[in-house]
């Protein structure tokens, strides 16, 4: 049997099959990456557990971690991100040379400052916050996470 009869007289299965390939990818990709954005994989490495206990006792312990520190304007812009830090922080993590004290990066501290703003742009909107650049880490870095770790950014066991 040639290819072309192959395909002829089976193209009805194999654009079903195709279909459900990529629902099941598709599925399996989206549950991926809500297990990803969960604050308990957050806090499955040694240098975010401090960061996942001070969320946790925090008032925005109602938001999952990329509520805060992904793009929310584009889901390209959230999934390139979620790669790039995770890439960071799997790095920093398998060498243990975490600093003291986790910081933002530049790109870190605009989106989570972008996120600060969606979320209470009517309670800063008429005030000098927003005027410029505004830098809500600036005066609240300690929300939710506290300012310093007690015994360092890493706690090797």
């Amino acid at each position: 049997m040639e290819t072309g009869d192959f395909l002829s007289r089976n193209a009805i299965k194999l654009i079903l099959l195709g279909v459900v390939a990529a629902v099941l990818g598709m599925g399996l990709f989206g549950a991926g990456f809500a297990y990803a954005d969960n604050p308990r994989f957050c806090g499955s490495c040694h240098s975010m557990q401090h960061v996942t206990q001070t969320w946790q006792a925090s008032n925005h312990k109602q938001f999952s971690c990329g509520d805060c520190h992904l793009p929310q304007d584009s889901l390209v812009a959230k999934l390139y991100t979620k790669g790039e830090n995770g890439m960071r922080h799997t790095y920093h993590e398998v060498l243990r040379d975490y600093p003291d004290n986790i910081r933002f990066t530049e790109n870190a501290r605009v989106i989570a400052n972008k996120n600060c703003l969606r979320c209470h742009a009517s309670t800063v909107e008429d005030t000098f916050m927003v005027a410029g650049e505004p830098n809500c880490t600036k005066c609240h870095r300690t929300i939710p996470h506290r300012q310093s770790q007690p015994d360092g950014g890493i706690k090797v066991e």
